[in-house]
């Protein structure tokens, strides 16, 4: 099932992967199941935070099928010294329609947010649900993800985190990855990012302008969703990639710590084949490994689950190693976040299906 390359490979724009002498070395992984197997006919889109204490908490959502009213949003919770996980409960039910495409955020506290988001299918059709209705809600945390708060519903308008976690910059703001996927004559899904910006306790939300995409292709290309994001060597610069459905990720760079971006963002020559991303800037305590970007390194298929990494903030990327390249099997949707235990360690889950639907989580590890 796994087989981890040992080769690098630079990515540079318009021109293919060339083998090259590897900038970051590749990570001892191990890998973890979340789930006994068959704990939900369908389980997808995890995110996940490791607490001080060294306890990783998990979300996702999970149900019956993917667009079903009775998706809720699931929690596990990986025990720091015996390394189990936590049988899945339920942390959000929104009654009456899906709640889907969780995402965590430890603030500068110890708190723990969890973004989520509702809603009936645009079409209203009874029992199932779409991601062209959603709105954004929370709860929060104040013990590591065992309890959790009532809900609080986000303004019209707003989503919080879609899929990939919210991060701190360096202001002391948290910048948050969201994006809307609206339907054109209720055919064609068309699909926008924007971020948005709050503080540490979740109160004060500002919105920044979309961020479209436009490129020629053998097929309409939607545009560009699910943005993750780093805050670069200057403070107040952050990069965004983003998930597309032209078998590219599509960036864009913001100088005002996010609050606008270009109205269009600009084509890479990283793969995609319509398929989440997430990535991740490892440093402190000298662990300054530069940027992290788990994504599908193919135009077609969610399968490799390939580890990426930039040494010179984003402008190019090197193939580090493959966490999934049994292709019998789909990886999808992975999230990754630095240890708060060890900064030499990114800790990453994602879903998986080989027959079965699944959960699963790899430490990644150059201690």
């Amino acid at each position: 099932m796994r087989s981890a390359s040992l080769w690098c490979a630079v990515v540079v724009a318009a021109v293919a992967l060339a083998t090259s002498a590897c900038g970051i070395t590749v990570p001892a992984v191990t890998y973890e199941k979340l789930l006994p197997a068959n704990s939900f006919p369908y389980a997808h889109a995890c995110s996940l935070q490791e607490l001080a204490d060294g306890t990783i908490v998990a979300v996702f959502h999970a149900g019956s099928t993917e667009d079903a009213e009775d998706l809720a949003i699931y929690v596990t919770r990986r025990n720091a010294t015996t390394g189990e996980w936590s049988p899945a409960e339920v942390a959000v039910k929104t009654p009456g329609v899906c709640d889907m495409n969780p995402s965590l955020f430890l603030n500068d506290y110890g708190t723990l947010f969890l973004d989520f988001h509702f809603g009936g299918d645009i079409l209203t059709t009874p029992g199932e649900c779409s991601t062209h209705s959603w709105s954004g809600a929370f709860v929060s945390s104040s013990d590591g993800g065992v309890t959790w708060s009532n809900v609080t519903y986000l303004p019209k308008g707003y989503l919080a985190g879609i899929k990939n976690k919210c991060i701190t910059l360096s202001n002391d703001n948290v910048l948050c990855p969201s994006s809307t996927e609206a339907v054109m004559d209720e055919l064609v899904g068309i699909w926008e990012a924007h971020m948005e910006t709050t503080d540490q306790w979740y109160v004060h939300w500002e919105k920044s302008n979309d961020i479209s995409f436009f490129y020629e292709h053998e097929h309409l290309c939607q545009g560009v969703i699910q943005p993750t994001l780093f805050e670069l060597e200057t403070p107040g610069h952050v990069l965004t990639l983003m998930r597309t459905s032209c078998k590219y990720l599509a960036q864009a760079h913001s100088e005002n710590y996010g609050l606008s971006w270009p109205y269009f963002a600009s084509k890479t020559e990283l793969m995609n084949p319509g398929a989440g991303i997430d990535g991740v800037r490892m440093y402190g305590d000298g662990a300054d490994l530069g940027l992290l970007l788990m994504m599908n390194n193919s135009t077609s298929s969610r399968c490799p689950l390939t580890l990426a990494h930039s040494g010179d903030w984003g402008q190019s990327w090197e193939h580090v190693t493959d966490i999934e390249s049994d292709c019998t099997g789909s990886y999808a949707y992975p999230a990754i976040v630095q240890s708060r235990t060890n900064p030499r360690v990114a800790h990453v889950c994602y879903s998986f299906s080989a027959g079965t639907s699944n959960m699963a989580y790899a430490r990644l590890d150059w201690s």
